[in-house]
Parts: structure tokens; C-alpha cells; sequence
């Protein structure tokens, strides 16, 4: 590559089209100069990672089209970098695709990601913004940092060559046009920065060696520098030119105090010269053996692919053997992933190669659950000289992909056999990917479920959470159920009265607060322990049907003729609250409680369906409230005495007090009250019955009419300015 691709058209030559910059990319710049000054070198990594995107680019397209490369210097596929001192210009040159006209007023003047809005709040919040720009595409725009003007020239295949440019006097905008000189880069970009006045370190050959090595030593193509080295320039001298320069050396030794030896003589032939110098000489790290790659270096590449300053959490380097055959490196991030779950703002982090060659990275070669992993798939197998829609269908693809989510599952359990505490924190982050994968990936829910944990009844308040295998191991004998109960909040399922009898007797109860989790356990239905083999059904203890002790069950089955009075009774006066009345055995202090029917939803599930922004309300319409069951506690005094005011022929007092006694299991099993100032009238009544109040006076005073004197003051507005105070006051 000659230096006449590192030159810029005059700008006065220009016919120039002018662009505003989209709204976001005003806001956005903002964000980075002020918020990112301090750590402006980013700009350096940004600018190669784009140009070795776009070299990835023409290095596929040239795998069915070896015309698109060119001939000679322009088919080389190459990063160059170049400091014009005299000038204070920076330039980094790429012989990638290049951009037409279109993709550089969609590219350099718009973002067109989805959810630029939510990013940016993001970015305008975010203490790691360095890390976060890379990831989006939108780290062009951080050379303002170190620039006040920034040009592009560049030139595609398919169209002329143009020149972008954008400056801080330029307010918002930016102009394109096309470039009087001609094609000049063959083919490629050339971004061109004209420096700050304090950006004098963009300068210094040995700042920029520094900077490349340590953002970019793990890009794939060459990068070169321009840079000054010591050179010896005698055996560049033509043979009668050395012949005198041993007569001159043997002239200075003859002369007394003159003596030079022969260190000083090669000192004398050596020059400083420019020069390009390769970079980044490493290897791919995954095509080396494991043994041979030290933690810093998987470090440094786990941050080359993902534009991320913080370190990884942990990662897998392995060879997949058998018919097909692959290398794959896969990193866990130390935190979530930017809209992890939106797939609009969704960006992959597993790149796919074919024989060293980078073919993509939108591929799905992991499940959703998993997109939040990070690394590289290298396939020997895979054909090059196929469309990229034709590889993603290819069925070595559907083979990498099954290997790659067991592989990664592995990772998961060696991390939490190995390392409790970093597991914890991986566990913290990803849980709910984890539950999500045990919902979709039926093939691979074994492994998932030995990934959960869960807080649990004996293992709350500050433990840490245990694994189904553990819950199975600390089981009672004969128990045959993982029992378990959702709710907002951990203390609020273990105040539940439905866990009175259960947890009495010893038996351990899942807490599931994560919405997600209910999903969980009721799309897998059943745990097969490890150790045993055994199958064990998950058991809603908010549901109907839960049965703790045979003992118990047989007397309450026989008490059931005796309150038949009470359940018929309640049953009447309270239609349509429920579809039956039993007695229970699962209460011990309470004297009543509603769980759900056996296939409804349950209490914790209503207030989630409740909550959601789509077609909660429609789906409630069908369940509440004839799927539910109110259970009473046959041994409790007010349901005693509540029994003897229906025998008695007390309805209105017994009806009254049924209702309230309703009222209070709908609050305390984790219902919503349909009727909530009926309940607190209610409530208020019975307050002031136990206070011996007489409320007639009261309420027949309350219930006149208030009378309307015209002749009486009436309020007047507040101005503007009292108003104003008032709030001030406040």
C-alpha cells in the first residue's frame, strides 16, 4: 500500500451534500465527550474493530467471488496506520468493503439499531460507558474525542469514491461528496482525524504500539504502524562506497587520540528509518493448545470479542471429537449482557469460523437462553464456498449447535462443583436464563434442573440457596414430593398459613418468588434425582389435594358430617366465591384458608397474570373465582363456635361472620380482595362491636343529608404565586 492512499481530497475541490446528524447521534456524542474524556484511547479500538469488520466482510463475499478482492496491493486484506506530524492528522486505513454513498448517511449519520433511545439512557447513566459503546455499533463516533474534524474516504465496489467529514464547528452535520481525485484506495476506508490540541500523545509512534497491542492483538488480520526504527545502512552501501569508508576508518585509527573502534563504527551507519511494522503476530488463541495459553491471554481475548474492559467470569477451551469435528472457546460474562431478553437490541457474541476464516456472528448457534455467552466456533467440516443462508441450514450446523449447548452446560455445573461462590455470582445474573432454557430445551431439562437453586423453608433468611439434589437428599423418609409455594417475597410465603402443618412436621418447601419460577415447575412437572434415579412431582401446597398425614386425614374425614351444617351454610350465603367448602388438615393456627383447584391457577400466579401489560384481565375472566376452594381448620375455636351459631338458627351473626372470616383467607393465602371497602366496612364493624361501640347515633347523623348555606364563604383559587409557595413550602 502506497502512502498516496493516506492522502485526503482538499476540501475546497469538494461539491459537498449536507446531512443533519439523527437526534440520537447529537445526544449521543454529548454523552461520550463528556462522560468518556478521561478514557479517550477507546477511540483507537473502535476504529480498528470497524475495520475489521469490514475486511471480514469482503473476505466472505470473496469465498464465492474472488474478483471483489482485486488484483495486486488492493487484494491484500490489511489494517494500516499512519501519523502525519507535520499535519497533526492520525489516519487508520482498511482495504475492507468499503461504504457506498447510502451506507454512509446510514452508517456515520443515523443509528439504526432498535431501542436508541433505551441504550442511550443507559449510556447516560452507566459508569462503564468504554465498555458499553463497543457493543453497539456506535463506537465511530467516540474519535471526537481525540478530534475535531474527522474524514472519511471510502470507497465499495459498487460505487465511486466518496469523502464524509464532520467537524465540532460543523454543529450537528456532516457532508458528503464525491471525490474529484478519483478512486484513489482501490477499494476500503480511510478514516482521517485532525487532532485536538491536547491530543499530542496520538502522536507518539510508541503510544499507538502500546495502544494496538493491548486493544487489538487479537484481530485477525494485519495491522501495520509506520513507525521509526534503527537501521544499519552499511550493507545498503554500493562496493566502492564501502571500500572508502575503510580507507576513512583506517585514516581516523592512525590519527593519535583518535581511535574508533568498531562499536563506534557501526554506530555510525546506523539510521533512523520509517517503516510499516506488523502488530498483532499471535496466533488465533484457539487454534493453540490450552496447556499453552496463559489465564492473561485468554483474559485479553475474552475483551478483543466483546468490546468489554471487565474481565470474564469464566470460560471453557475444548475439541469437539466424533464424525464432525470443531474448536470452540466460550466465555461467561461477570454481568448481564445490555437488554439481554429484548431481541430487537439482542447482539451475538459467539463468532463462527470456517478454517480460520470469520463467516458471521448472527448466526443462532446458541439457544436464546444462552445468547448471553461470549467466544468463538472454528469448523474444519463446513464448506466455504456456500451462501451463508445455505451454511445456516446445513446439518453440521444443527450438530455444532447441540455440542456447543452441552458444552456450555458442562461449563455451567464444573463452575458450581468447582467454585460455590463464583457460581453464586453467575447464578445471580443468569438464573432466569437458566429457567428459561428448563422451559424450551426438553432435550437438555435434566442437565438445567441440576442447575437451579432455590431458597427454601430450612434454607432462608440469609443461607444459600440449595439444588434440587440437595432438597431430595435432606427429604423426610417416605416423602415422595417436592413440595413448594410462590409468593412476592420470601417473608411473605413463610408467614403463609398454608405452610402451618407441613413445615411442623419437618417437611422442607421451595420458595419461589422470581415470576418465572411457577413456570418453571409446572411446564417440568417432576426432578429425577441423580443419585437415585428417582422421579419426584413438584407439589403446589397452595393447591387442593395436599395430603400431609393419614392420621390427620382420617379424622377430619370423619368430621365432616358433623360441620356439614357449616360448609352447606357457607356455601349458600357466600356463592359464588368459591366451588366448594372442606375441612382441612394442613392449618394449625389459622381457622380457614383458600388455595386454588388442583389445575387453576394459583394465588401467586393470579397476581402475575394480574400484572402483566397484555391480556391478564381476558384470562382471569375464566378462573377466579370458581376454581377456588376454601379449606377450614375443623379444630379451631372461631370455626367451632361459627359451627354453633349456624345450629342455632344465628344466620345473620353467622353470616357476618362467615363472610369476614372469608375475607381475611383471601388476604391471608395470597388472593386479591374483589370487594375491598366492602371488607374494611366490614372489618370496622366488628371492630367497633369488640369495642363496645354504639354506632347507630353515628351513622344516623351521617346519614342526613349536608345542608347548603349560600349566604357561607365559598373557597377561593389559589393565584399562581401562592400556589408556587406552597409548593416551595413543601
Amino acid at each position: 500500500m502506497s502512502d498516496t492512499g493516506f492522502t485526503i481530497a482538499e476540501k475546497k475541490l469538494l461539491s459537498e451534500d449536507k446531512f443533519q446528524f439523527q437526534a440520537e447521534i447529537n445526544r449521543l456524542m454529548g454523552i461520550l465527550i463528556n462522560s468518556l474524556y478521561s478514557n479517550r484511547d477507546i477511540f483507537l479500538r473502535e476504529l480498528i474493530s470497524n475495520a475489521s469488520d469490514a475486511l471480514d466482510k469482503i473476505r466472505f463475499l470473496s469465498l464465492t467471488d474472488k474478483a471483489v478482492l482485486g488484483e495486486g496491493e488492493h487484494s491484500k486484506l490489511e489494517i494500516r496506520i499512519l501519523v502525519d506530524k507535520k499535519n497533526r492528522m492520525l489516519h487508520v486505513r482498511d482495504t475492507g468493503i468499503g461504504m457506498s454513498r447510502n451506507d454512509l448517511v446510514n452508517n456515520l449519520g443515523r443509528i439504526a439499531k432498535s431501542g436508541t433511545a433505551e441504550f442511550i439512557e443507559k449510556l447516560s447513566k452507566s459508569d462503564t460507558l468504554s465498555s458499553q459503546i463497543g457493543q453497539f455499533g456506535v463506537g465511530f463516533y467516540s474519535t471526537f474525542l481525540a478530534a475535531t474534524t474527522v474524514t472519511v474516504t471510502t470507497k465499495h465496489n459498487d460505487d465511486v469514491q466518496y469523502v464524509w467529514e464532520s467537524s465540532d464547528a460543523d454543529q450537528g452535520s456532516y457532508t458528503i461528496a464525491t471525490d474529484p481525485r478519483g478512486n484513489t484506495l482501490g477499494r476500503g476506508t480511510l478514516v482521517s482525524l485532525h487532532l485536538r490540541p491536547d491530543a499530542d500523545e496520538y502522536l507518539d509512534e510508541n503510544k499507538l504500539r502500546e495502544m494496538i497491542r493491548r486493544y487489538s492483538e487479537f484481530i485477525n488480520f494485519p495491522i501495520y504502524l509506520y513507525a521509526p526504527h534503527e537501521k544499519d545502512t552499511f550493507d545498503d552501501l554500493t562496493e566502492e562506497e564501502a571500500k572508502v569508508t575503510e580507507e576513512e576508518l583506517k585514516s581516523a585509527n592512525a590519527v593519535e587520540g583518535d581511535i574508533v573502534d568498531e562499536d563506534e563504527a557501526q554506530e555510525m551507519f546506523k539510521k533512523e528509518v520509517y517503516e510499516w511494522e506488523l502488530i498483532n503476530q499471535n496466533k488465533p488463541i484457539w487454534t493453540r493448545k490450552a496447556a499453552d495459553i496463559s489465564e492473561a491471554e485468554y483474559a485479553n481475548f475474552y475483551k478483543a470479542i466483546v468490546k468489554d474492559e471487565s474481565a470474564s467470569l469464566h470460560h471453557i477451551h475444548f475439541s469437539a471429537e466424533g464424525d464432525h469435528s470443531f474448536t470452540g472457546l466460550l466465555y461467561i460474562p461477570s454481568r448481564p449482557p445490555f437488554a439481554m431478553f429484548d431481541q430487537r437490541a439482542a447482539l451475538s457474541h459467539v463468532k463462527l469460523y470456517v478454517k480460520r476464516v470469520f463467516i458471521t456472528d448472527t448466526f443462532d448457534l446458541l439457544p436464546k437462553y444462552l445468547a448471553f455467552l461470549a467466544g468463538v466456533v472454528d469448523s474444519d467440516d463446513l464448506p466455504l464456498n456456500i451462501s451463508r443462508e445455505t451454511l445456516q441450514q446445513h446439518r453440521i450446523m444443527d450438530i455444532i449447535r447441540k455440542k456447543l449447548v452441552r458444552k456450555a452446560l458442562a461449563m455451567f455445573q464444573e463452575l458450581a462443583d468447582e467454585n460455590p461462590a463464583k457460581y453464586a455470582q453467575f447464578y445471580a445474573s443468569f438464573h432466569t436464563n437458566l429457567k428459561l432454557g428448563a422451559i424450551e430445551d426438553f432435550s437438555n431439562r435434566p442437565r438445567l434442573m441440576k442447575l437451579l437453586r432455590f431458597t427454601t423453608f430450612k434454607h432462608g433468611s440469609g443461607a444459600d440457596p440449595i439444588s434440587l439434589e440437595q432438597y431430595v437428599s435432606e427429604m423426610r423418609p417416605g416423602q415422595d414430593k417436592i413440595y413448594y409455594l410462590g409468593g412476592e417475597t420470601e417473608e411473605g410465603i413463610r408467614s403463609s398459613p398454608l405452610l402451618e402443618t407441613l413445615t411442623s412436621k419437618g417437611y422442607d418447601v421451595l420458595f419461589l418468588t422470581a415470576p418465572i419460577d411457577e413456570y418453571v415447575v409446572e411446564t417440568v412437572g417432576k426432578f429425577e434425582s441423580g443419585s437415585s434415579g428417582t422421579k419426584y412431582k413438584f407439589a403446589d401446597v397452595g393447591k387442593e389435594g395436599l395430603k400431609v398425614d393419614a392420621d390427620e386425614e382420617k379424622k377430619v374425614k370423619h368430621m365432616r358430617e358433623e360441620f356439614k351444617p357449616l360448609t352447606e351454610f357457607l356455601k349458600k350465603h357466600l356463592e359464588g366465591k368459591f366451588y366448594a367448602v372442606k375441612l382441612t388438615n394442613r392449618l394449625r393456627n389459622t381457622p380457614c384458608a383458600l388455595v386454588a383447584a388442583a389445575n387453576s391457577y394459583s394465588a401467586n400466579m393470579e397476581r402475575i397474570i394480574k400484572a402483566q401489560a397484555l391480556g391478564g384481565d381476558d384470562r382471569m375472566k375464566h378462573v377466579a373465582p370458581v376454581n377456588k376452594v376454601l379449606e377450614l381448620n375443623p379444630h379451631h375455636p372461631i370455626v367451632k363456635e361459627l359451627l354453633k351459631l349456624v345450629n342455632e338458627g344465628q344466620e345473620d351473626r353467622a353470616k357476618e361472620a362467615g363472610q369476614l372470616l372469608f375475607d381475611g383467607a383471601v388476604v391471608s393465602s395470597g388472593f386479591s380482595l374483589e370487594q375491598p371497602l366492602a371488607f374494611s366496612h366490614r372489618l370496622y364493624k366488628a371492630l367497633s362491636h369488640n369495642l363496645n361501640i354504639d354506632m347507630s347515633e353515628f351513622e344516623a347523623q351521617t346519614a342526613k343529608p349536608l345542608e347548603f348555606d349560600p349566604n357561607a364563604p365559598q373557597h377561593e383559587e389559589q393565584t399562581e404565586e401562592e400556589e408556587a409557595a406552597y409548593h416551595d413550602e413543601l
